[in-house]
């Protein structure tokens, strides 16, 4: 069984510090109640698991439910069906990161990094791609036309997207098909393409992206 990992404590004085936030209270050593300045009043659940499923989202959510599960650790990944799942139940779950841009928005929920917007809107509108399904919070699967195969992507961002930044992007998403840096400004270094040459993915930004899905 996965052992779900309380952070409450160690949420709070970080949540508590940003601009939009007025105070936090701890409701107990799972639940956290963030008021923000605008008076709009959540309930966060701060976790640490490796990968948050749909079922482990119906154990948080059976003692009570939470505005926003907020899974913690940069390196977990919360699954699409997750997500999912906890909006059914009424409630939603983000990265932590997805979590503090969202908290000047009017409603948090649903919330989702630009990045991965952008990038997810872009596709949907290409001609030749029926279907963009989302994997985890910054992973797709890319449904072609016709008799195309699928593509799987995922995306990152950087500047310079170096090899060492491939390697852990690789490590994060292993058995992608492509590795998007979704930066318009960003360029790719000689060492990172030889690197995704030699591990049999294809490092692309959105412009070659969306030609390279043209193709067979």
């Amino acid at each position: 069984m996965t052992e779900i990992r309380y952070l409450t404590d160690w949420f709070s004085p970080k949540i508590g510090q940003h601009s939009a936030v007025a105070s936090t209270k701890p409701l107990s050593d799972k639940r956290l109640s963030v008021l923000r300045k605008d008076g709009v009043a959540l309930t966060i659940a701060p976790v640490q698991v490796e990968v948050l499923s749909a079922d482990l989202v119906e154990e948080i959510l059976r003692e009570d439910i939470a505005t926003i599960i907020c899974l913690v650790p940069k390196a977990s990944h919360y699954l699409w069906t997750a997500r999912e799942r906890a909006a059914t139940l009424g409630s939603d779950v983000q990265t932590m990161s997805e979590v503090f841009w969202s908290m000047t928005e009017e409603n948090p929920q649903g919330f989702l990094s630009n990045d991965v917007t952008v990038t997810r809107r872009i596709l949907r509108q290409h001609s030749q791609v029926h279907q963009v399904e989302m994997i985890c919070e910054s992973s797709m699967r890319i449904v072609r036309a016709g008799n195309m195969s699928d593509v799987t992507v995922s995306v990152e961002y950087g500047y310079e997207f170096s090899e060492e930044a491939l390697v852990k992007a690789l490590d994060r998403h292993p058995g992608m098909d492509v590795v998007l840096n979704s930066n318009p400004n960003g360029r790719m270094t000689a060492a990172a393409l030889e690197h995704a040459k030699h591990a049999g993915v294809r490092l692309l930004n959105l412009s070659s992206l969306m030609g390279a899905l043209k193709n067979p």
